[in-house]
């Protein structure tokens, strides 16, 4: 969204890795991380991500101290049960291969939006 409209042009941000490059279309420097936080802009990869996401802009809209009591609150503490394939830097070839094929439609309309958007 923030994208779309021309508010990451010149800033570093940051996107589930399946759509990260697609930042470059729309003016942003992607960078693969969970949360980027460039100047006034803050950005989150994925879906789990959006909870550091929170907690950045907790931390940065109070304190640090209140953002890790909002962490304690949620018992915010990730074990997940199969922790090599969250990301594809570490998950299995195969899934990856898989998941980049399921996705294609989305990236492909995601892509064209892009290019009609640059008009």
């Amino acid at each position: 969204m923030l994208g779309a409209a021309g508010l990451l042009k010149g800033y570093k941000a940051t996107s589930h890795w399946l759509t990260l490059d697609t930042l470059s279309g729309l003016g942003a420097e992607p960078v693969a991380e969970w949360v980027v936080v460039d100047r006034n802009r803050v950005t989150g990869a994925g879906v789990t991500a959006g909870i550091d996401f929170g907690l950045t802009l907790a931390a940065k809209l109070k304190d640090e101290k209140y953002a890790k009591t909002v962490q304690l609150m949620m018992e915010y503490d990730p074990q997940p049960p199969f922790p090599k394939d969250g990301t594809p830097k570490t998950a299995d070839a195969d899934n990856a291969k898989m998941l980049r094929a399921m996705t294609a439609p989305f990236n492909t309309k995601l892509d064209a939006a892009i290019k009609r958007l640059a008009k």
